[in-house]
Parts: C-alpha cells; sequence; structure tokens
C-alpha cells in the first residue's frame, strides 16, 4: 500500500534513521576535513548496515532490515583517515578520535511522530564536536599550548584538558589528548582579541584522565584494534535538546584522576608543556 502515491505507482520511501554532522570544535562549524566512520562491531567480523558517507562530509544511515531491529543504538568510531580500518601510521592527526554510542528510534516511532508531534524526535541528526589533533590547521598567530601527558613516564591516551581563564570560571578552551599523550589547545579568539583581552593571559589548565590504566583483554588487543581503549561515550536520546557529550565537554566516567597547573599565554604563540598524572 501506497503513503504517498496513487497505488498504480511504484513507491518506495527512505528514512533517515541517523544523520551525522561532524562539527569543529575550534570553528564551530562543520569539520572540514574528511573523516572515516566504521562500526566498533566489524571489527570481529560481524556485518552491519552501510552508513553512506557524503562528498559534503556528512553521513547517513537510512532504515532498513536490522534498523533499528536489532541496533536499538550504534556504536561508532570517527577518526581522520581514508582507510575502513584505524592504523596508527596512517592517522593524519588533524583531529582527534572519537567512538560514541547513538541511539536510534525505531522506525514506528517515527511514523507516530510524523501523523502527530512532528518536533519530539526532531534530532535524528547528530552533530558531535572534534577536537583538533597535532596536525590541525590553525593560523601562525593563534594563542595556543601544544602539550604532551604522561602517567609512569609512559603517554597517557586519551586524555582531556580544560582550561579556565585565572580567577574566574570562564572556559576559554578545551581539548582531547591522542593515543601519544600528545593535544593541541588553541584559547578562544573572542578572549585574545579586542580591547578587554586580560594581560598577562593567565590561565589554569586541568588535564584529566582514567583513574587507573585500563587492561586489554585479551593481551594482544592493543595490536587487533589500535584504538581499543578510546573511551566509548554516550550521547541522550533524541528527544533531549542539549547534549554535553556530543559537544565533547563532558568527561568520560572513569576519568577522575586529574592534574592543574597556571599558565601564562603569550598572545599570539603556541607554547608548549608536559603533564604528569598520578
Amino acid at each position: 500500500m501506497n503513503q504517498f502515491l496513487p497505488s498504480r505507482y511504484d513507491e518506495m520511501v527512505h528514512r533517515l534513521a541517523l544523520g551525522i554532522e561532524p562539527i569543529d570544535a575550534q570553528r564551530a562549524r562543520r569539520l572540514l576535513y574528511q573523516l572515516q566512520v566504521g562500526y566498533d562491531a566489524e571489527l570481529s567480523g560481524l556485518k552491519r548496515p552501510r552508513i553512506e558517507r557524503h562528498t559534503s562530509n556528512l553521513f547517513a544511515l537510512r532504515y532498513q532490515p536490522g534498523v533499528p531491529g536489532t541496533l536499538p543504538q550504534v556504536d561508532l568510531r570517527f577518526f581522520d583517515l581514508s582507510e575502513p580500518f584505524y592504523k596508527p601510521e596512517n592517522d593524519r592527526r588533524r583531529i582527534v578520535p572519537r567512538r560514541l554510542r547513538i541511539p536510534i528510534l525505531r522506525l514506528t516511532d517515527v511514523e507516530s511522530a510524523e501523523a502527530g508531534d512532528r518536533g519530539r524526535f526532531r534530532r535524528r541528526v547528530r552533530r558531535p564536536v572534534f577536537f583538533p589533533g597535532a596536525a590541525y590547521d590553525f593560523c601562525a598567530t593563534t594563542t595556543g599550548l601544544r602539550g604532551r601527558v604522561m602517567r609512569n613516564h609512559q603517554p597517557l591516551r586519551w586524555a582531556r584538558v580544560v582550561a579556565v581563564l585565572k580567577g574566574t570560571t570562564l572556559i576559554v578552551g578545551r581539548a582531547h589528548g591522542d593515543d601519544r599523550g600528545e593535544f593541541l589547545l588553541l584559547i578562544n579568539a573572542k578572549v585574545t582579541s579586542g580591547s578587554t583581552w586580560p594581560i598577562p593571559l593567565e590561565v589554569e589548565v586541568s588535564v584529566f584522565g582514567p583513574a587507573t590504566a585500563p587492561t586489554p583483554v585479551p593481551a594482544d588487543l592493543p595490536t587487533r584494534d589500535p584504538l581499543w581503549d578510546l573511551p566509548l561515550e554516550t550521547l541522550v536520546d533524541p528527544g533531549i535538546d542539549v547534549d554535553p557529550v556530543e559537544a565533547g565537554e563532558e568527561l568520560p566516567t572513569p576519568y577522575t584522576s586529574s592534574v592543574k597547573r597556571d599558565i601564562t599565554f603569550t598572545l599570539g604563540k603556541c607554547l608548549y608543556e608536559e603533564f604528569e598524572i598520578t
């Protein structure tokens, strides 16, 4: 039975189960770098419905057999590669990878919403935010900090960084660390431009990591999955408008260890610091 056309026509209706628009944390608009998106389950050889990648850097998952029937949510990984599977030696390091668990609405719920409250399930398009990696392109006069996070003289993977203007609660920058413990923190241009920016620019930089280093099970897991310990972050349900996880602002649950340091930034310069988390 057709939904929109007379019965003498053949009709095929495609509905969007999940749309993804990656956002650049620094520029607050659609990410220009082409990302690769893959399922966690693909590493185990499990087949999953194809996620369509468009040249506009948008991704789409349509309702089809298995969506969302056996997939009330999807576990996806995003990284800066052209290959379908992550390999550290091929990482262009322009953005830091993320792993996201994204809830998907059942088709019957979407059809009911279309017939009634259209705004209730409008957030089938998700806009996860991605943070600059070590090779991110930025202006030479940008105020920032390149850093490295260590634990027991080894790189602490996937750290999180928050910069707060000293003496205030104003967050002036965030960063995500990579698998080498490296991060690139770029200070918000609104703070460093105009006639009211503080001199000197004193910032409290806090670095966060898991309380204990994760243990791979089995022991050879890192050789088969270089992103094995990348924290899996769960997005809110589609009916909720504000999602700090999607924005990359909420710390993963095990990230309870931290170290804080006061840093005086030089306007228009990118500094370097090393941090040690115990």
